[in-house]
């Protein structure tokens, strides 16, 4: 009996060890980041910028997969499907926390089947407005106001943060009955602003909005975090005219539930080392990204989402079903 004992406790100890030793020699094949989206998103260009710094630093090479569709729901259903190996990573940001708030029968829980692994950066919305509206936004704001159902906005995705966050503003500013006109992607909401067929939106900045800005053709009257984005210093923050209104995007990585303490931490080592490459801050910001890291830091922000959004859904009965 002692003998068999004694064995069954070394096997034991051997799996131990030799589970160890697998987690310690992570990774000895290739690390797949799945991204939401088709390529060319900003998801994309930012696992574009660190996938190969990541790979020299961590032996392997960086796959950058696309699994596009449902607001992002099609790729986190996928992770959240695969072994939870540290080998199938998700490069997400804002759609993954609420896609599933907006869904009657959602496919997966973005705080139980998933674990943050590190923050990559985050963006503040603006409030981008056609010409033909006040060029101020406290006077915006007192126009929309004093005429409920007068303005249309875009939506560049039904159920998604732009969606919600705007709901959010009129609710904080006491904005009623605007109109709300969905389209799909920023690019088709972006023109419909610039044609005046939408009068104004919530969207993250990007290169193609601010040339539309410097020409005149749109404007920017605020940001959406509590305090001036360093992307947009000259633009004063929503709150100073809407107390209170404080949202912005964030993008990072993500892995199912049950992935190694050690493979999450290395990585997130990695990551962090990597965004602080001075050519990769100034590539980051080039895409109109705050870069920022850290495990905890995206867990906490998961969790303001989740939060925020989750009493917006309920209080103005948000659904993509």
């Amino acid at each position: 009996m002692l003998h068999r004992r004694n064995l069954l406790a070394f096997t034991a100890l051997a799996f131990f060890a030799a589970s160890i030793h697998a987690q310690g020699s992570w990774p000895d094949r290739p690390v797949r980041f799945i991204v939401p989206a088709a390529a060319g998103g900003t998801n994309d260009v930012l696992g574009r910028h660190l996938q190969e710094p990541l790979a020299r630093l961590l032996g392997q090479p960086i796959v950058i997969e696309y699994k596009a569709g449902a607001g992002g729901a099609i790729a986190s259903q996928y992770v959240a499907s695969q072994p939870a190996d540290g080998y199938t990573f998700l490069l997400h940001g804002s759609g993954l926390v609420t896609v599933p708030l907006v869904q009657r029968k959602p496919a997966y829980d973005a705080l139980k089947d998933f674990v943050p692994v590190s923050l990559i950066g985050t963006s503040p919305m603006v409030l981008m407005t056609n010409p033909s509206t006040p060029d101020t936004l406290k006077d915006f704001v007192q126009y929309a106001r004093a005429n409920p159902g007068k303005l249309e906005w875009g939506a560049s995705a039904l159920g998604g943060v732009g969606q919600l966050a705007m709901v959010a503003f009129h609710d904080a500013a006491g904005i009623k009955d605007m109109v709300m006109v969905p389209y799909p992607g920023a690019g088709p909401a972006a023109q419909a602003l610039l044609s005046g067929q939408t009068k104004y939106m919530l969207s993250t900045p990007s290169s193609v909005t601010s040339g539309f800005v410097k020409e005149g053709k749109m404007r920017v009257l605020g940001v959406s975090t509590a305090k001036r984005s360093p992307l947009l210093p000259d633009v004063p923050s929503i709150s100073e005219v809407v107390p209170g209104y404080d949202t912005e995007t964030w993008f990072g990585l993500v892995a199912r539930t049950g992935t190694p303490l050690q493979v999450i931490a290395r990585l997130s080592e990695a990551i962090a080392q990597v965004v602080a490459m001075p050519e990769i801050q100034e590539k980051i910001r080039g895409v109109n990204v705050v870069p920022t890291t850290g495990t905890q830091a995206l867990a906490d922000i998961i969790r303001k989402d989740h939060a925020l959004w989750g009493k917006v859904v309920k209080a103005n009965n948000i659904t993509m079903d």
